[in-house]
This record gives structure tokens, C-alpha cells and sequence, in this order.
């Protein structure tokens, strides 16, 4: 057995183990706080244990130093839409402002906006497409939120989405039925899952005449794993990752790519920090070079598109 499993220490010990005085080691052993148990009158210490106690103390100070950090606004959380230029960024945006943090979830444009509406984030990431309005996001919001009139939303750029597919070049939903070629799909509620799904009934495709539809993956790198590894012959990424892959990639559409934010918070600290990090040169410059994106519309307040009476 090893002999440091095995190790006892004195109070003095201890308190050089814990960098503590021995009156705070004899003060914390008798409440019942630090694990040790007297013999012949004097205290002793399991080394293991206190390591072990000491451990526990700093995973607690880690979690009491994220949530103040998420409390004092120095933490951005996101969720919503998968994209390879917000994996990228959360880098870049740190290294320009070191005292904030962005974390994303890529978990869908839908789920994104119900863990919104649910408190679970600050920022609302989708490109949940509307054929009958001819809009992107602004026709979902009354699905999750009492009053959409209470969030701000901010577009993060515009990008070309297509189908990609392994030495093949798929034009369409018909052209991939017809050729019997597998698809990966995307998870339901994201915002690729719902275009798809107009897709096929624009194309009048039977869904079960489509080998793998029910495969599904979670984001573009999924999709161009499945892909690359023969498990699917064709799916839907945007440009700059079917780029990235050397796929053949076939242009369906350009999408509007969305921030939503509750307007109680739009112009705290930490979200107007990330909303001019989105206007920077570093922000459009990295658009740019990944290549499939348009900035035009980066960091600008949108409004719901006029319906025709």
C-alpha cells in the first residue's frame, strides 16, 4: 500500500498542508469541518483526506468565482445555432476584452430561444427561416416569449448554406432520392432541420423514399464527419465548412444569422462589449476570410419585415 495513503499528520502538519495556523486546524477539526478524529488526546490528520478536502475547496471557490462572475457580468453566455465563425470568435473576443468570457452552447435555433425565454442565457443565437413572411427569426419569437416586443435582436452576419456531398453533387432533395444517396439531417428544431423540412415539401419528396433521414447530427463539423467517414453521402453545412472539408458544395440559399437579447438587458456592460466586438474590423475581418459570409448587416438592430395587408 502506498505510505502516503496511509500518512497521518499532526496539527502542525495539517496547517502546513492547508497553509492554514493550527488554531484555525483545531477550530475546523471540532466543528466537524476538516476530517480527522483524536487519539490519546491529540488530534490527528489523514493526509489523504485533507487532500482530498482540499480539493473540494477549490472546485468550490471555482464555482463561487463563475456564478460571481455570471452575477458581476463578466460572463456571456450563448446558446442556440451551431456556426464555425462563433466557435472561432470566442477566442478572438476574450483576447480582446480579457475581462469578459463567451461561452456558447450549439444545441439549435429553437432550443436556443426557448432556453432564452427560460433564463438559461443571456444571447439567443438562430436563422429560423419563414417562406410565408420571407423572414428570418422575427415569426418564431411568439412561440417562446409572451412578449417578443421585450427582446432586441442584432444580426451577426449573413451566410451561404448548401448541400454537400463525397465525390458526388447533389442539387436538390429529388436529385438525391433519385441518385438512392444517404443524407445526415440536423437536429429537429434547429434552424438547417426547418429549412429542410420546407425543402422537401417545396420539392414534393417523400420523406420515406430518403435513405438516413432520420440520422441526425448536432453541427456542420457532424455532418462533414459523417460524411468524410462513409456513414452519409450527402448533407447541409454552410460554405466556409464544406470549404474547409474540400467537399462539393451546391449553393441553396443565403440566411440571415440573428443574436436575440431580453431588452432589460441589451445595453449592460458585457452585452454592449460583445455588440461592438461584432463591429470590429478583427470580428468582419474573420468573416471574411472564412469566406461564405456577408457583414452588412453585422451588429445592426432589425426589425420585423411589414406585412402586406
Amino acid at each position: 500500500m502506498d505510505k502516503k495513503n496511509t500518512e497521518l499528520l499532526t496539527a502542525q502538519g495539517a496547517s502546513q498542508l492547508l497553509h492554514i495556523n493550527e488554531k484555525k486546524v483545531y477550530a475546523l477539526a471540532q466543528a466537524g469541518k476538516l476530517p480527522g478524529t483524536k487519539v490519546t488526546g491529540k488530534w490527528i490528520f489523514p493526509r489523504v483526506e485533507l487532500e482530498e478536502y482540499l480539493r473540494s475547496k477549490a472546485q468550490q471557490t471555482l464555482r463561487r468565482s463563475f456564478f460571481e462572475s455570471v452575477i458581476n457580468k463578466k460572463v456571456i453566455l450563448v446558446c442556440g445555432s451551431d456556426d464555425p465563425v462563433l466557435s472561432m470568435a470566442q477566442g478572438f473576443f476574450h483576447k480582446e476584452q480579457p475581462g469578459y468570457t463567451l461561452f456558447s452552447s450549439s444545441v439549435g435555433s429553437g432550443e436556443g430561444l426557448r432556453l432564452l425565454s427560460e433564463g438559461f442565457c443571456h444571447v439567443a443565437v438562430c436563422h429560423l427561416y419563414n417562406p410565408d413572411t420571407d423572414d428570418f427569426n422575427f415569426p418564431f419569437l411568439g412561440r417562446y416569449f409572451e412578449q417578443p416586443d421585450a427582446l432586441t435582436i442584432v444580426n451577426l452576419f449573413y451566410r451561404t448554406i448548401g448541400f454537400i456531398a463525397k465525390d458526388h453533387e447533389v442539387t436538390s432533395f429529388a436529385d438525391l432520392v433519385v441518385r438512392d444517396l444517404r443524407f445526415i439531417n440536423r437536429q429537429k428544431g434547429s434552424g438547417i432541420r426547418a429549412l429542410v423540412d420546407h425543402l422537401i415539401n417545396t420539392e414534393n419528396v417523400s420523406v420515406s423514399d430518403m435513405r438516413g433521414f432520420e440520422d441526425e447530427a448536432f453541427t456542420h463539423l457532424g455532418v462533414i464527419n459523417h460524411i468524410s467517414s462513409g456513414r452519409a453521402d450527402a448533407g447541409i453545412v454552410t460554405e466556409s465548412a464544406a470549404r474547409s472539408a474540400n467537399l462539393p458544395f451546391c449553393r441553396i440559399l443565403e440566411e440571415r444569422f440573428d443574436m436575440v437579447v431580453r431588452k432589460e438587458i441589451f445595453f449592460d456592460k458585457n452585452i454592449q462589449v460583445f455588440v461592438e466586438f461584432l463591429k470590429s474590423d478583427l470580428f468582419r475581418g474573420l468573416l471574411r476570410d472564412m469566406g461564405g459570409y456577408d457583414s452588412r448587416d453585422t451588429g445592426k438592430i432589425l426589425y420585423a419585415k411589414k406585412t402586406k395587408k
